[in-house]
């Protein structure tokens, strides 16, 4: 197994590992290992656009450990930013492939939600397919609204089961947003979104051609068998990338790659640390920001990034960039960005990063905005209550 962690790539605002289906496993199973829990993420064009919508939405997925490319268009985003990302990296996909690892490695499997008979069926399907998987247990919660579950029946079942990797198959943005108010409680090593994976898995939606896959046209083999369901999700999603995509090509095309010299210089004074980085930002200049992290965490440093002599900046460069700030909260560390020129801020903007740092908050906040911060207070505060109840039940 490598060892070899892979820096993201910032495609429209989401932070998306370049990896391939194989060492996709890989990362998870190293996840596994390291301890603590980790949350995964398969991200396609409705989690972007979701998240675009929940600010809250898209700091779970930002802080995800890991977050895959679950739709061809982000693929090919990659490519026209010049960061191409090897492959697409598909939930029902992966699925099989955990399978597979269960079944020579033992790690415990938990299939959650679906419609009823839906993860039963999925679970009989994987262990005839894959003798000696380990599937822990299957769950289907009644439909309901995340705020109107019955929280503490799913996840005493779950922790009953002690599995490795809890799949969870709620559909975004719910099964993000469930994973995310108990991972801590549940302890599960690695928690996965797998949205209608199980459905496609056991025959109820069947998968387009290879040919279509290879293509990058699977959404229209599934509009065809679902266009009720899917037609109204397809055309929102498209509708919503040709408003925003010119604009991030066009931040992308009024920066260029800087010929000078190019830099990373590291002070630091109490309790923090400061980042100049000069010239370009790009994967080249990963290395140092990661090993900077890595030192801030050990020594409980904050980390501070000034980009004033910041002159351009690629995908993989700002994806190390959201690595760095992932791990950081991780920790309940900070990373902060200080003097951004006006060019590199139109490109955060035009590439969705603003809402993940603070510091490109609005004085007076549109409508929207105000709007998701109270979805995210409320969200937050429903976690409040069931940390509340579960630790009442446990006494």
């Amino acid at each position: 197994m490598s060892n070899k962690m892979q820096h993201s790539v910032a495609v429209l605002g989401l932070p998306l590992a370049n990896v391939t289906a194989e060492e996709a496993v890989e990362q998870i199973e190293s996840l596994i290992l390291s301890g603590g829990t980790h949350q995964v993420a398969t991200a396609n064009l409705d989690f972007w656009l979701n998240s675009l919508r929940d600010v809250h939405l898209h700091r779970i997925i930002a802080g995800c450990s890991l977050v895959l490319p679950d739709g061809m268009p982000l693929v090919w985003i990659s490519r026209m930013l010049g960061s191409p990302l090897k492959e697409r990296v598909s939930g029902v996909d992966m699925v099989p492939r955990l399978a597979e690892l269960s079944a020579k490695k033992g790690y415990g499997i938990y299939l959650l939600g679906g419609r009823p008979g839906v993860a039963e069926r999925a679970s009989q399907m994987l262990q005839e397919n894959y003798p000696g998987v380990n599937l822990v247990g299957h769950h289907a919660p009644p439909l309901a609204d995340l705020e109107r579950m019955d929280h503490g029946d799913t996840l005493e079942r779950i922790r009953a089961a002690k599995p490795d990797i809890l799949l969870v198959a709620f559909g975004n943005p719910k099964q993000e947003k469930w994973i995310r108010m108990h991972s801590r409680r549940l302890g599960v090593p690695v928690s996965i979104g797998i949205g209608g994976s199980m459905d496609i898995l056991i025959g109820n939606v069947h998968r387009a051609p290879a040919w279509m896959q290879r293509s990058g046209l699977e959404w229209l083999g599934r509009c065809v068998q679902e266009p009720t369901r899917l037609l109204p999700r397809y055309a929102r999603n498209f509708g919503g990338l040709a408003l925003r995509l010119p604009l991030a090509l066009l931040a992308d095309f009024v920066q260029r790659p800087y010929r000078g010299l190019s830099a990373i210089n590291r002070t630091s004074d109490a309790g923090m640390v400061h980042l100049h980085i000069q010239g370009n930002l790009e994967a080249e200049t990963a290395g140092a920001i990661h090993r900077t992290v890595t030192n801030c965490v050990s020594s409980g440093q904050l980390l501070v990034v000034h980009l004033n002599d910041l002159e351009y900046a690629s995908a993989e460069g700002l994806g190390a960039l959201l690595d760095a700030r992932r791990r950081m909260l991780a920790t309940g560390l900070s990373l902060t960005m200080a003097s951004v020129p006006a060019k590199i801020k139109l490109l955060f903007a035009a590439w969705c990063l603003e809402p993940l740092f603070d510091e490109f908050a609005l004085e007076h906040e549109p409508f929207a905005q105000r709007k998701s911060a109270r979805r995210a207070e409320g969200f937050r505060a429903l976690i409040d209550k069931e940390a509340g109840l579960t630790a009442k039940s446990e006494s």
